[in-house]
């Protein structure tokens, strides 16, 4: 017999011992440690009453990690992790999970759910259906790792628009900024990240993009991570503006680093489009899902 718990009433330590197990044989190594796991817990925004833990006879075998966040008016909570141990997958812990999950959204008032899940775990998607959680997109990881002699926007760069940079929090009063855009990716969460907003001759804003850069002890750039690249809808100069913010978000062009996309939806046809141009090619993907009460 199960038995869950709101994380609230559980120690970090069986927390941890919950995820360990629950993502074990994942996709990727997600094994973590008592300290990463309180210091992901607070730079993610994640509710310890609204995540839960489940245990068998004491044991801790399984999690979901959750939190809120209040968007245009709207209480919208979002998965941030889902594992079940090896030995307790196909008994319908999950089931069970999932359903006391939705009971906390329901007493929590939540107008929105929203999770992402890896297009290969069939099984998890069939189950967050069954919830009544719908596929609304697809997320693309989309890569590129090599040095490029010469900037594949620089033609971006003669148009009549300036690039303002700046960090995520600055889109938010942009009115064609993404409110519902996966969590991880949303300007609320981006911890560390820049943004760069671009103007047309008026000054008036046209596009924006999100980013993240990391670097090694010389300075040298070791990742950029696109996060959002909007534009104003029916601009009609939308590629271009679209060009001109992946010309800045990924500079400097001639270094070999990694150059990714994190979470960008399939829907966002021009920038998918823009980047396939310049070489960018897939590596992995997952699905976007959204349930409204």
């Amino acid at each position: 017999m199960v038995t869950i718990k709101k994380l609230s009433e559980c120690t970090f330590l069986q927390a941890v011992e919950a995820w360990n197990k629950g993502f074990e044989g994942y996709f990727f190594d997600a094994t973590t440690t008592v300290d990463r796991f309180i210091t992901r817990f607070a730079y993610e925004g994640l509710s310890s009453d609204l995540s839960i833990v489940a245990f068998h006879d004491d044991q801790p075998v399984g999690l979901i990690l959750s939190g809120v966040r209040t968007i245009d008016g709207k209480k919208v909570a979002w998965n941030g992790g889902t594992g079940v141990a090896s030995a307790y997958r196909k008994q319908g812990v999950g089931r069970e999970m999932m359903k006391a999950l939705m009971a906390l959204y329901e007493e929590a008032g939540i107008d929105v759910a929203i999770l992402e899940a890896f297009r290969q775990n069939e099984k998890a998607i069939a189950l967050y259906q069954q919830m009544g959680y719908e596929i609304i997109d697809q997320l693309l990881f989309l890569q590129n790792t090599e040095a490029f002699e010469t900037n594949p926007f620089a033609d971006a760069k003669k148009l009549p628009f300036t690039v303002k940079h700046g960090i995520p929090q600055d889109v938010r009063h942009l009115s064609f900024s993404d409110t519902l855009h996966p969590w991880q990716t949303q300007w609320q969460g981006v911890r560390d990240g820049e943004s760069l907003i671009v103007l047309n001759a008026d000054g008036q804003e046209v596009g924006y993009a999100i980013y993240k850069r990391s670097f090694d002890e010389s300075g040298k750039p070791l990742q950029v991570s696109l996060l959002q690249c909007e534009v104003r809808p029916g601009h009609v100069q939308a590629d271009d503006i679209v060009r001109l913010a992946l010309s800045h978000a990924f500079a400097p062009w001639d270094v070999a680093c990694k150059r990714t996309t994190f979470n960008l939806p399939a829907s966002k046809e021009r920038v998918v489009q823009s980047l396939a141009s310049a070489g960018f090619t897939p590596s992995m993907e997952q699905v976007y899902m959204r349930k409204e009460r």
